[in-house]
């Protein structure tokens, strides 16, 4: 078994700098089967999980997010034998600290996929165009719905293809003079 407390205070295996964070938050537990729990230390500003304020030990799948103040946890990476060994103290890990937080959505990848399908069937260049900025902005930002940020810049690659073939060929029809 392997637990990890967590807290303002300095004895502590994981020490946050947060005003919201108690001096002994909580504690993350991993038993010898694998399994891993939380337990809220009757904090003052409350242990989340997913979102949702937790008191007491609940059980948790490696997928949980855990946030305590304004700081999230790695907290799977408190159970590598390179990161924590026995007593050894973390100090500082905050929300501005050495933890990269999970990416986030700025919808730019839903924003590409729409304009791309549109785009098929209505102003495909404009769209096309901007399916193409869109997705490409969406993946820079290494947002969560990358996969949408692709397909979105394939479609408007598409998108502006075609309507440029399109135009070329009534060009060539004389449609345009």
């Amino acid at each position: 078994m392997k637990v990890i407390t967590i807290g303002r205070n300095s004895g502590n295996n994981v020490v946050i700098n947060d005003s919201l964070v108690s001096k002994n938050h909580c504690q993350i537990i991993r038993d010898d089967y694998g399994n891993f729990s939380l337990v809220d230390n009757n904090s003052t500003n409350g242990t989340f999980v997913n979102g949702q304020r937790r008191h007491g030990q609940i059980r948790l799948n490696s997928s949980d997010i855990i946030r305590i103040g304004n700081t999230t946890l790695p907290w799977m990476s408190y159970f590598s034998d390179s990161t924590i060994g026995g007593n050894a103290t973390i100090v500082g890990v905050s929300s501005g600290g050495g933890y990269t937080p999970p990416p986030k959505s700025s919808n730019m990848g839903i924003a590409a996929l729409c304009c791309g399908i549109v785009g098929l069937f209505f102003a495909g260049i404009i769209l096309g165009l901007l399916a193409i900025i869109f997705g490409a902005v969406g993946m820079s930002r290494q947002e969560k719905n990358k996969g949408l940020s692709i397909t979105g810049l394939i479609l408007g690659i598409i998108d502006f293809v075609l309507a440029v073939i399109i135009l070329v060929a009534l060009g060539t029809l004389g449609y345009f003079g």
